[in-house]
């Protein structure tokens, strides 16, 4: 599974009218990753318990729980990308 860099642009600030908008988009994307990371955590965390009990499982539900756990750990490192 190949990694990517995803970025979420920051506006820049600016001094005027639109500085406030700016601040308003600043604390809508932070409220965004933090609204995401609560029930992504919860979905990692309930594919790797499942994970735990791996030999009970057949082979497509094992396929299956390991890519949903792959795609949530990227997730996460994208919204820790973003709070930098």
């Amino acid at each position: 599974m190949g990694q990517s860099s995803v970025q979420i642009a920051m506006p820049a600030a600016h001094t005027g009218p639109s500085s406030e908008a700016n601040v308003n988009d600043l604390e809508r994307v932070s409220k965004l990753r933090h609204d995401l990371s609560n029930p992504l955590s919860a979905l990692l965390a309930e594919a790797q318990l499942l994970l735990l009990n791996e030999a009970s499982l057949d082979a497509d539900t094992v396929a299956s729980l390991r890519e949903i756990e792959g795609l949530a750990i990227r997730m996460r490192a994208i919204l820790r990308e973003s709070t930098a």
